[in-house]
């Protein structure tokens, strides 16, 4: 699996859909993913999913799946790959901590399953296409390491790793001694994340944690031109980042009023005046008011 030395976009639910990850790519990034498409939904729908977005036009990207059974993991990854013969790699949601996904054994929950979750590898690999598995650490690094070991038996060809305990949601400081420890210790690719905000820190703890590579994830929400060299904050780029993805929207047929306002409200930020900027953009309560409030109509 070409991984090594990649800069990726973390895939983030309802966030990192086709238009965003297209306008990260545009700007240095080197792979992305689909995130959090809902094994059990995509095979009731025969393979159909309001999530599932990906285009040939993508470099390097995945698609993310999860769910609570080994069966309905391999047979979404089947669906999938036979729809998109131009992805690189599944990838095998074990990170997720939303509750609605926890509490059905899914996501995060099967950090204390690794049997489950090898199986599922197992599964899944029948597609044909390379397995990776998102994960984060667990309470010890022997309890991470020895769900790494799992998955690596099981035959994962690269290992997504977020360090922070699942019940931190995104509190506190990203553990890289936790995601160092299982670089160190398993064959396979490691790639970290985890406050990463700029592609040269991401570089930096590559080097030192012994990953193959870094995924950014809310830094980029802010600044998906973060996978390029450093540009600043200015409101002019932030209109130019904006509007690049408005076109994307328009391209692709996928420009939603709701979207397009979290977007901005997101991107709109860092320098002088955006947080008033982000207050009207909040209470925008159309698209031609948006539009004309982000100086992009």
């Amino acid at each position: 699996m070409d991984i090594a030395g990649r800069a990726l976009l973390a895939p983030m639910s309802t966030f990192t859909n086709l238009p965003f990850r297209l306008l990260c790519q545009r700007h240095g990034c080197q792979g992305t993913t689909v995130p959090l498409v809902s094994a059990k939904a995509l095979i009731m729908h025969n393979g159909e999913s309001n999530e599932l977005d990906p285009d040939p036009s993508e470099r390097f990207v995945g698609v993310q799946i999860f769910g609570a059974s080994a069966g309905d993991i391999g047979k979404a990854a089947r669906l999938i790959a036979k729809k998109y013969d131009f992805l690189s790699y599944i990838d095998i949601n074990c990170a997720c901590p939303v509750k609605k996904v926890v509490r059905n054994g899914a996501g995060s929950a099967l950090l204390r399953k690794p049997e489950v979750a090898a199986e599922m590898i197992k599964t899944a690999m029948e597609c044909g296409l390379p397995v990776t598995v998102k994960l984060r650490k667990s309470a010890s690094d022997a309890r991470t390491l020895g769900f790494c070991l799992a998955c690596e038996a099981a035959g994962a060809s690269a290992l997504f790793i977020h360090g922070r305990l699942p019940s931190q949601g995104y509190s506190g400081e990203a553990d890289w001694k936790a995601i160092s420890h299982v670089a160190q210790n398993v064959s396979v690719p490691v790639i970290g994340s985890g406050d990463i905000r700029s592609t040269g820190q991401g570089k930096l703890l590559t080097a030192e944690s012994g990953c193959k590579g870094f995924m950014i994830g809310r830094a980029a929400m802010t600044d998906p031109g973060i996978f390029s060299p450093p540009q600043g904050a200015s409101p002019e780029r932030k209109r130019s980042l904006f509007m690049e993805y408005l076109s994307l929207c328009e391209e692709f047929g996928m420009k939603r009023f709701l979207d397009l306002k979290s977007k901005a409200i997101q991107i709109f930020s860092g320098f002088r005046g955006s947080a008033a900027m982000r207050k009207r953009l909040c209470g925008c309560a159309g698209e031609d008011e948006l539009l004309k409030t982000t100086g992009a109509d």
